[in-house]
């Protein structure tokens, strides 16, 4: 009986285009989230401070953290500035057949 394991399973999964193309899209979502969980624990805060910090309730910062809602560009910035973090645009390369 072979066992898999998660990364040949993604790996696996992200072959199919329209999972590799839904996969691309959700990516700036969760290092965004990432990003602010990794703060928040390099700083040694609960969600209830985080939540004291930015004006909000500890609730919100769960859903924000769980990936469970679409934040508003207004409160990713008080998160953000809570933290002491910057929000940065920078551009990217274009796909293919894009210019």
């Amino acid at each position: 009986m072979g066992e898999t394991n998660f990364k040949d399973f993604k790996a696996e999964l992200l072959k199919n285009p329209n999972i590799r193309r839904e996969y691309d899209a959700l990516q700036p979502k969760y290092a965004i989230i990432q990003t602010i969980i990794a703060r928040r624990n390099e700083l040694s805060l609960s969600q209830r401070q985080l939540a004291r910090l930015s004006g909000m309730q500890q609730p919100a910062i769960c859903r924000i953290e769980s990936g469970d809602n679409n934040m508003t560009v207004d409160t990713l910035f008080r998160v953000a500035n809570a933290l002491g973090l910057d929000i940065e645009f920078k551009p990217r390369s274009l796909a293919k057949g894009l210019t």
